[in-house]
């Protein structure tokens, strides 16, 4: 995707993903409905894209590359709800594995395998998680800095936006938020916490506009040709935050 131009400015694009209900859960998945229902949105002088990804490993990694190739966006935020927890979590940190027992939606499950072979270990959120903090917490939405994103589909979905960004050379933001399961989405499980999808939708609102503000105050990056932006480029961006394997 090239650069858009509203009004003699440049009007960068954020990608936005969340995943579509999953396998022996009920049939409803916030961060699905939220990134359709925001796409073609306008936050600031940034243009939002959502996508609705499949939970299954392989359905999920080809649709990641594809909205990677297709629309080479500036910034991206991915969504996943995480049921039992009680406020957005931004998540801090993504590992190069896979390993869960509760099947994914092709019912495959997955026992220390990496995400990407030969992959850094682990890559630090590029999104300025401590501004969106204080944005979440400033539109008293309850929040927290989160340490884990898990080894199920969600810490993927971080890990390969994170890998992709830093393998096309793109210094963009990009991470991952976790939102807690909506209330009528809980009524089988008495005590869960759960959120208002209105709440979920505010903060996530909050978020891209602190990540807008924050790709304000850099200069616009020079963008690939299609060769590079469809992966024909594959060099790590230097100064991205990845931890490499000892």
């Amino acid at each position: 995707m090239s650069p858009s131009f509203h009004r003699g400015a440049m009007v960068r694009s954020i990608l936005l993903t969340g995943y579509n209900p999953y396998r022996n859960a009920p049939d409803y998945n916030p961060t699905g409905v939220l990134a359709r229902e925001l796409d073609g949105r306008r936050i600031g002088k940034a243009h939002i894209h959502g996508a609705e990804v499949p939970v299954a490993v392989e359905d999920a990694g080809s649709a990641f590359r594809r909205l990677l190739n297709r629309m080479n966006p500036d910034a991206a935020l991915a969504m996943g709800v995480a049921p039992g927890r009680s406020r957005l979590s931004v998540e801090r940190v993504a590992v190069n594995v896979l390993d869960f027992s509760v099947p994914d939606n092709r019912g495959r499950r997955y026992r220390d395998r990496p995400i990407r072979k030969g992959g850094p270990a682990a890559y630090f959120s590029t999104l300025p998680v401590r501004p969106i903090l204080t944005a979440l917490r400033k539109a008293r939405i309850p929040a927290e800095l989160s340490d884990t994103a898990g080894t199920y589909l969600c810490n993927f979905a971080m890990y390969t936006l994170l890998d992709g960004f830093a393998t096309r050379g793109n210094p963009g933001p990009a991470g991952f938020i976790h939102v807690p399961q909506v209330p009528d989405a809980s009524l089988d499980r008495p005590g869960q916490p759960s959120m208002e999808y209105a709440t979920i939708r505010r903060g996530i609102l909050a978020a891209l506009r602190a990540i807008e503000a924050a790709m304000r105050r850099r200069p616009p990056r020079r963008r690939p040709d299609r060769a590079v932006a469809a992966g024909g480029l594959h060099l790590p961006m230097a100064g991205r935050r990845r931890v490499d394997r000892p």
